[in-house]
């Protein structure tokens, strides 16, 4: 496609700066886990994962095997750990591809057990407790045994032991302490059952917002995924980090830049209808843009009118509801746009932004979701 009429850029020099950001706050001998799940959060799975590599991550952290076969395929060799839910069908192609996985039940233990066997080659499994969040996980008595089984086992080889905290976005560090106490009985069982730690070469509990304010959280791996990208775990962590001597000098710039074109331009009379429903009625004589983009572009519905993109510095409000594939605006603020005239979605116009945290606060959800749910078929053009 020569002229899209909505594209993505993606800047790899961000991503290299925020990875940068997060290194000077970690020893030198702890490992980052570059997560590029779901597309690199929308981001473009293959360039990020090159340009982690080349910015030192140790590892990439993906969300199941279509992504790490994909990455295998494409020439990738850095090591890669699939982090969901794997089924016993691709186990053998994963372990053919020496790419790990992560084990979190009786259940997607032993099928890695027969997978390695039946490929004949070592499996790297990272084990995953859960410490509270109550989602994926074994037990710490159930843990303390399959991993005596793992290190007994010809094929498997115990390559990480993690956990996800719960609630560590937010301000209330109680609860993220309590789970980073079971996480360490965990490794405190081991020690005492004669299981060398050192020997482990991804124990990881912290993922972005912990690995920026909560030291006693990095262990010797941390997985660095909605920080890589420039932007922040909360508004809550931002804040925080401001307050935090190490850290509040950490400057993350977004990596993701979205925009479109106005397809039509027109002014509607005083009364007139907008959109499904009815639901805007013009109060005044009013110029209306329309923009090829909807909520299967990863526009929110719930933007339907509140939300706003920006044209030549000017903020424009969403008016009418967000339809399937055309937003509505009202452009009055700038009364001679014409249909090719650039529409930010995120990003900058002038002195003005608008972030993917402002959408997601508008549209009562998070920046992670703004991102991830941008569809692959929209064109993403990398900036190096």
């Amino acid at each position: 496609m020569k002229n899209p009429l909505a594209w993505i850029n993606i800047d790899l020099r961000a991503i290299d700066h925020n990875i940068k950001q997060i290194r000077r706050l970690l020893k030198p001998d702890i490992k980052i886990i570059a997560i590029v799940k779901s597309n690199a959060y929308g981001h473009g799975i293959f360039e990020v994962s090159l340009q982690a590599i080349r910015s030192g991550a140790n590892m990439l952290g993906v969300v199941n095997s279509d992504e790490a076969l994909y990455l295998r395929k494409k020439g990738v060799i850095r090591p890669i750990v699939v982090m969901g839910g794997v089924s016993k069908e691709d186990m053998v192609d994963l372990t053919r591809n020496k790419i790990s996985i992560v084990v979190h039940n009786r259940k997607s233990f032993l099928d890695a057990s027969r997978a390695s066997t039946i490929a004949r080659q070592k499996l790297m499994v990272h084990l995953k407790l859960d410490t509270g969040i109550n989602r994926l996980g074994f037990s710490i008595e159930e843990a303390v045994s399959t991993i005596k089984k793992i290190n007994k086992h010809r094929y498997l080889k115990l390559e990480g032991i993690w956990t996800h905290l719960a609630s560590v976005e937010e301000l209330n560090k109680s609860y993220t302490k309590t789970q980073l106490l079971q996480f360490d009985k965990l490794l405190s069982r081991l020690t005492k059952a004669g299981i060398k730690l050192e020997k482990i070469p991804y124990l990881s509990a912290g993922s972005s917002a912990a690995a920026m304010l909560m030291p006693e959280a990095r262990y010797n791996s941390v997985r660095l995924g909605i920080a890589m990208y420039g932007l922040w775990p909360s508004r809550g962590v931002e804040a925080w980090s401001r307050k935090e001597f190490k850290s509040k000098k950490i400057k993350l710039k977004p990596a993701l830049k979205y925009r479109t074109k106005l397809i039509s331009v027109k002014r509607v009379s005083v009364g007139s209808f907008v959109g499904y429903g009815c639901g805007f009625k013009a109060p005044r004589s009013i110029v209306l843009g329309v923009v090829p983009v909807g909520y299967a572009e990863g526009i929110p519905r719930h933007l339907s009118n509140m939300g706003f993109m920006l044209i030549k510095g000017a903020v424009m409000p969403i008016v009418g509801r967000v339809c399937m594939n055309m937003t509505i605006l009202d452009v009055s603020k700038r009364p001679k746009s014409k249909p090719g005239d650039e529409v930010v979605i995120i990003g900058k116009s002038k002195n003005k932004q608008i972030t993917a945290t402002d959408i997601g606060d508008l549209a009562d959800t998070i920046n992670y979701e703004i991102t991830t749910r941008i569809p692959e078929s929209i064109p993403r053009l990398f900036n190096k």
